[in-house]
């Protein structure tokens, strides 16, 4: 009998006349013997026996010690074994331990391991378990007696888009309960600089090994990599997707683009308000009431209606400005536009050109010239810095018109306002300098300022700083205004065709109402007056 086994079990015995079967009862809670793990046994180890007296035993069994005869045969004695089986994916072994012949030799824990070397067993073999069935020897359990070690399985690399990339335009409802068309965000802005997407890397896991020693591959995953267009580079970690302008980005299928120019059909509902870091292209109209600001330039191919139009460089209108007495138009740099008509304010930096200026307030800090085919400017005021050009200004019925050059008298008394406070700040700033230098020196003699003196030292520091950068701005100003200044001395106001009574000539403050029609002309400043000639 075998101490250390707790379950049912049984053992086979050779005596002088015969096979015995001897069957143990299981210890309290442990599994009886069956006749499935005695079948096994004779048909593994090609034994004959007397199948209903094994019956007869294994039942009796159960409850008590019994001993059978199943057998004339003597037959030889077999050591304890194990049935090995390996799973078919190699990953495992499971033995199922028998016991032996009465009088035979029992396994120990190396030869359990030789056992499964043998085999072909290399990796992962559980000495611990095999060292529990040695203490307990529970027949006809499995035991996990070697594991592979399982791959670590990855995962698929993706990338993070800085920016939504399931835009989609929606009006807001105002607390009134009507809809506001104008703020729709339908447009991912982004700056020189800006990271429009990040890279996260696959993770192709861990390798690992069957009982075998043979690789085990972890599952595939998916290697990614950015796609974009221009304007965009990497960084050097190879990470990040760095946007190289100022612009918009958009996704397109699995593609990233960056560009600095917006291209719109229509400026209207299906829209809302536009404002955009770059040019804008509008190959449509821009609808009345709506609002188009760019950094840079802004073309417009169709008809700008009653909306307000802002642009750090140059505005074009193809096909013209019909401003129902409410387009603001302001442009850094030069308009051109096809024909500006009821506008109610256009304002450029450089120059503004137009077959024709229609009652229209129009300001240009250059020249304005309308010598197209009609060449008109009719109504309104249109002022310019340096000159005037135009076919016809004024019309036969004595439309009140006003044309003008040269610099605004609020410009001049701007620029001694500005010399004065430039005076003051740069005393301002003397002083504050001062404070700091005492306050230097008193450090460096006592070591260390008290609380208020660092105080007043912070404070000091921060007001050195605005006051250098008002000084900077307003000397930006001065020296804006100043070259307007100096652009005014040749101003003139050329017209060749005529200049219609009722239009009113401005040069500066002086001041000049046509009386007769005058053909073929142009107008200049001699003195305090302001005389017409000959072209």
């Amino acid at each position: 009998m075998i101490k250390e086994c707790g379950v049912g079990y049984f053992q086979f015995e050779t005596k002088e006349d015969g096979l015995y079967i001897n069957v143990y009862p299981p210890k309290e809670g442990k599994k009886a013997t069956s006749i499935d793990d005695v079948m096994y046994y004779i048909d593994k180890k090609q034994i004959n026996c007397d199948i209903v007296k094994l019956d007869e035993a294994i039942k009796q069994g159960r409850s008590t010690v019994a001993s059978v005869k199943v057998s004339p045969e003597q037959v030889h004695t077999y050591s304890e074994f194990g049935d090995y089986r390996i799973s078919r994916d190699g990953m495992k072994v499971e033995a199922v331990f028998y016991p032996p012949f009465i009088g035979a030799d029992l396994l120990s824990v190396d030869e359990i391991v030789r056992d499964l070397e043998y085999i072909g067993i290399k990796h992962g073999i559980q000495e611990s378990v095999i060292k529990d069935f040695v203490a307990t020897r529970e027949y006809g359990k499995a035991y996990t007696v070697a594991l592979g070690s399982e791959p670590r399985n990855g995962s698929d690399g993706y990338i993070e888009y800085k920016f939504d990339i399931d835009l989609k335009p929606s009006p807001k409802m105002n607390d009134d309960g009507t809809v506001d068309f104008h703020s729709l965000e339908n447009i991912n802005h982004v700056s020189k600089g800006d990271v429009v997407a990040v890279l996260h890397p696959e993770d192709r896991g861990d390798a690992g090994m069957d009982v075998l020693g043979r690789k085990v591959n972890p599952a595939k995953v998916n290697h990614v990599i950015f796609r974009f267009g221009r304007n965009m580079v990497i960084s050097e970690d190879g990470l990040k997707l760095i946007s190289q302008v100022s612009g918009h980005v958009i996704l397109e299928g699995d593609k990233i683009f960056v560009s600095n120019v917006l291209e719109l059909v229509d400026v209207d509902n299906s829209t809302g308000d536009i404002d955009y870091e770059g040019d804008v292209n509008i190959k449509g109209n821009i609808l009345a009431g709506f609002t188009v600001k760019a950094s840079g330039d802004v073309i417009v191919n169709g008809i700008m209606e009653g909306a307000t139009v802002i642009a750090g460089g140059s505005i074009t209108f193809n096909r013209g400005v019909q401003g129902m007495n409410k387009a603001v138009i302001k442009a850094g740099g030069n308009i051109v536009s096809k024909f500006i008509e009821s506008a109610e304010s256009v304002t450029a930096g450089g120059d503004i050109e137009s077959d024709s200026i229609l009652h229209s307030k129009v300001i240009s800090k250059g020249t304005i010239r309308a010598t197209g085919r009609n060449g008109l400017i009719i109504g309104g005021d249109v002022k310019a810095i340096v000159s005037i050009e135009a076919k016809t200004i004024g019309n036969s019925m004595g439309t009140n018109t006003t044309v003008g050059v040269g610099v605004d008298p609020a410009m001049k008394r701007r620029v001694d306002e500005l010399k004065k406070s430039l005076g003051q700040l740069g005393d301002n700033k003397i002083q504050l300098n001062q404070v700091l230098t005492a306050l230097r020196k008193k450090q460096q003699a006592e070591g260390e300022l008290s609380p208020d003196k660092k105080e007043l030292q912070a404070k000091t520091m921060r007001n050195v700083i605005m006051l250098e950068q008002e000084i900077n701005k307003q000397k930006k100003e001065f020296e804006e205004i100043r070259g307007q200044l100096g652009e005014e001395k040749n101003a003139s106001i050329k017209v060749s065709n005529t200049c219609f009574v009722g239009t009113k000539i401005m040069f500066g403050d002086l001041c000049m109402f046509v009386k007769e029609k005058y053909d073929h002309c142009q107008f200049r400043k001699e003195g305090a007056d302001i005389k017409c000639m000959a072209l």
